[in-house]
């Protein structure tokens, strides 16, 4: 099949999808990402804080509550909601152009997305369903997680491990869903296009898994209590 040949296909498979899959791609194709990246960075500066003192969080303004639930809350219910439809209807995506996505890395999407799914239910539960029961002051977050991640169990940070067990199946599938997003939508016509993009998806989960990891790392460390 020519060139042309393939990005007509693609672009045929693209419009001839369901409406299902296309809310499931771009419902954590362009906000999940970009949020994992500021959220991310942001722990990672407050993990480096000079003083314990630092990890105080100011309290949520109404922009930054109606900001979290339009960007983030709101996109990340349609998108969880969607991939436990389809998975307990068992019916499946459509085939990605081309054979460069393995079956291998479809199956390592699927259970990140399992993890990544108990991993934000848990994180959101503690922290920010906790501050809208009145359960806890949103304030004191930092004061929390700092605790949370530099606890052990039998002397083991097992609180701390799996936190990064979370965190990495959460870029996982973030980045493979990228590649797999993109190339469903038709925009990934050619095999040097979805090579490139793969490279790009594979890079932004290692720097994400890096960044978060770091935070996580420094924090369980315990060196903010000294």
């Amino acid at each position: 099949m020519t060139e042309e040949g393939a990005a007509f296909n693609a672009e045929q498979v693209a419009h001839a999808r369901p409406a299902v899959e296309r809310w499931l791609s771009w419902s954590g194709l362009v906000p999940l990402p970009a949020f994992l990246c500021l959220h991310l960075g942001r722990e990672l500066c407050l993990a480096f804080a000079g003083d314990v003192s630092e990890v105080l969080r100011p309290a949520p303004s109404a922009f930054t509550l109606a900001t979290s639930w339009l960007l983030v809350w709101l996109p990340l219910l349609v998108h969880g909601a969607l991939g436990l439809y389809l998975l307990l209807v068992g019916q499946r995506l459509a085939p990605l152009p081309g054979r460069d996505v393995t079956r291998s890395s479809r199956l390592v999407s699927r259970i990140g997305a399992l993890l990544a799914l108990l991993f934000v239910l848990f994180h959101a539960r503690t922290y920010t369903l906790s501050v809208w029961l009145a359960e806890a002051d949103g304030r004191d977050a930092g004061f929390r997680l700092l605790a949370e991640l530099s606890s052990t169990h039998w002397g083991v940070p097992l609180t701390s491990g799996a936190y990064l067990v979370g965190l990495l199946a959460t870029v996982a599938h973030a980045a493979l869903g990228i590649h797999g997003g993109l190339a469903r939508a038709g925009l990934l016509t050619t095999a040097v296009g979805r090579q490139r993009s793969a490279r790009a998806c594979a890079a932004f989960g290692v720097l994400l898994f890096g960044i978060g990891a770091m935070a996580v790392i420094r924090v369980a460390s315990g060196v903010l209590l000294r």
